[in-house]
């Protein structure tokens, strides 16, 4: 038996229903209670039911459940917790939880830092090692080889599961500064495909899918700000390690730049694994491990357009970011200035994801998805081909920074609305396998330059701000297929 105090629209009191028919029941396994349906004859209607009170089998009589309130949404879970389960309500909500998310600012600082400067390295190995040795398409193949394999090699990590999350992450940290360490040694643009590419992408891929599963473990309705100070690491990286290349690379070279930093990568890494810590429930060791990709969601048409709206706005993100030294230096500007631009772009870019995150939550996520989109494309197309001074750069990197990252804040959430709860962590493993797709944007500009009379860089502008419109207007159709509305939250 169970009651309602206060119905909402469309519901029933359960105590109620045997009065209201006596064909009317109560399904116990899905909380739904069946009752005849006043328009359609010979049918029956599901009503949602929320109990309140459930019976005691061991003293008997009723027992009321409280509920409990917290600030989790769909977009807040990779997997559904087991209600039933004690552990869940002992998750202190903080405590050593905000060392974990340290660990997490720290990790990425490293990890998304780096890869977010590849722009500053390419153009330093453009004028000294690899001068008239690699192409700008070859050198940008590095940085789209680097973002491949970090979202090719996430499913490495249930597979790794067994060991841990702190012996995880030194082994992924120990390939991480290895690959960096390794580059500094590269004479050959397929040096710095294996180890700059390749092996710092998969040990990227290893860090990272161990600290995003880890920080969920220790917060619940906090659990945002915590992922919030994680992420807030990648914006900072880029604005702390943008300017140190450059300084590094002046004074002690290219080799000496990559060890320093390589070194560094090592320490961070370590300290941090050293601080991880996890909360699992009992028996999670003994639990089957299952494949965390079911190519069965790809039968849902409404995450397929998703996939490819997302994903092409996306493509479009590291082409400024990775052309931003080259592309000052061709209009006279230092590469101690072009750093500093590129740093504060990722900064912003951190800045940007916490602030539009928010408001998201109230204009609904797709709709802000949407808008920054748009925004970056078009400062792509009708701001950057007119700065070509230090300031008019600087106001492109604060502007564009602002809203290009806006895939890191709202694709995983916007994944779990379209698929649902039970589907989130496929759906995200789906979505970041696809993402890989998107580091071909680097190279496909430099293959436009190389065509474009003169080598200019409008080819590239127009490219880079037309994937962001074209993948913005996809959702706009998904948005209209879902809803049916234009102007609706979501």
């Amino acid at each position: 038996m169970e009651k309602k105090s206060s119905p909402l629209p469309n519901e029933i009191l359960a105590e109620d229903v045997t009065q209201m028919s006596p064909n009317s029941s109560y399904d116990d396994l899905n909380d739904l209670t069946l009752i005849p349906n006043n328009n359609i004859h010979h049918q029956l209607e599901k009503v949602c039911t929320t109990k309140t009170e459930k019976y005691d089998m061991e003293h008997g009589g009723l027992e009321v459940v409280e509920p409990i309130q917290t600030n989790i949404t769909m977009a807040s879970v990779i997997e559904l917790p087991d209600e039933h389960n004690a552990f869940y309500k002992g998750i202190p909500n903080g405590g050593y939880g905000w060392v974990v998310a340290i660990v997490g600012f720290l990790i990425n600082f490293v990890m998304f830092g780096t890869a977010s400067i590849w722009g500053v390295f390419s153009n330093a190995f453009a004028t000294t090692v690899l001068k008239d040795k690699a192409s700008t398409i070859e050198l940008m193949g590095v940085g789209a080889t680097l973002i491949v394999c970090l979202n090719v090699f996430t499913p490495l990590n249930p597979i790794m599961a067994p060991l841990g999350a702190r012996p995880t992450m030194m082994i992924g940290s120990t390939l991480m500064a290895l690959g960096i360490i390794l580059a500094g040694f590269s004479t050959e643009v397929w040096h710095l495909y294996l180890s700059q590419g390749v092996l710092f992408g998969i040990g990227a891929s290893i860090v990272y899918m161990s600290i995003v599963s880890v920080i969920p473990q220790w917060f619940t309705t906090r659990r945002g700000t915590a992922m919030g100070i994680s992420s807030a690491g990648s914006g900072f990286g880029g604005l702390a390690l943008s300017p140190m290349v450059s300084s590094l690379v002046e004074k002690y070279g290219l080799p000496w730049t990559y060890r320093i930093v390589g070194l560094m990568a090592f320490g961070i890494g370590m300290l941090a694994s050293c601080l991880i810590r996890t909360r699992l429930p009992p028996g999670h060791v003994h639990q089957p491990k299952k494949s965390p990709i079911r190519l069965s969601l790809l039968k849902d048409v409404n995450f397929v357009i998703m996939l490819f709206g997302v994903v092409i706005s996306l493509t479009g993100y590291l082409i400024p970011l990775f052309y931003m030294p080259k592309y000052c230096a061709a209009h006279g500007i230092s590469a101690i200035q072009s750093s500093n631009i590129v740093g504060v772009a990722c900064a912003m870019n951190a800045i940007g994801r916490l602030v539009l995150g928010y408001f998201a939550d109230r204009i609904g996520r797709l709709n802000m998805y949407v808008m920054s989109s748009t925004f970056a494309g078009l400062m792509c197309m009708l701001l950057w081909p007119f700065a070509k001074t230090y300031e008019t750069m600087m106001a492109f990197a604060v502007l564009f920074g602002f809203t290009c990252g806006i895939y890191y804040a709202l694709a995983p959430p916007i994944t779990a609305a379209v698929v649902g709860p039970d589907n989130i962590s496929a759906g995200l493993s789906i979505l970041f396998l696809a993402s890989a797709i998107s580091g071909t944007g680097p190279p496909i500009a430099s293959a436009i330059q190389e065509a474009t009379p003169g080598g200019g860089y409008l080819g590239v502008q127009m490219f880079s701000g037309s994937v962001y419109i074209f993948g913005s207007i996809i959702c706009v159709a998904l948005k209209l297929k879902m809803t049916g509305s234009l102007f609706s939250n979501m």
